[in-house]
């Protein structure tokens, strides 16, 4: 993983990264008022701004630390 990218998100990388935020919470079913959404939310921000860019790779990433985390 490269190095934190201190740049400003643009609309489609916000939009990119909704979809994996979406598409992670209906894979593990994590109810719109969970209180997991927020490290959901905070872990792909955080992989998304370590560079990894690709949707079905952040996607990946993200289940796994999940699936680590339980």
């Amino acid at each position: 993983m490269s190095k934190w990218r201190n740049e400003p998100m643009l609309p489609y990388h916000v939009d990119l990264c909704q979809r994996v935020f979406d598409r992670a919470r209906a894979a593990r079913k994590i109810s719109a008022e969970s209180d997991a959404n927020d490290p959901v939310a905070a872990l792909v921000l955080t992989l998304y701004r370590h560079g990894v860019h690709d949707e079905d790779e952040l996607l990946k990433r993200v289940l796994m630390a999940l699936d680590e985390e339980s």
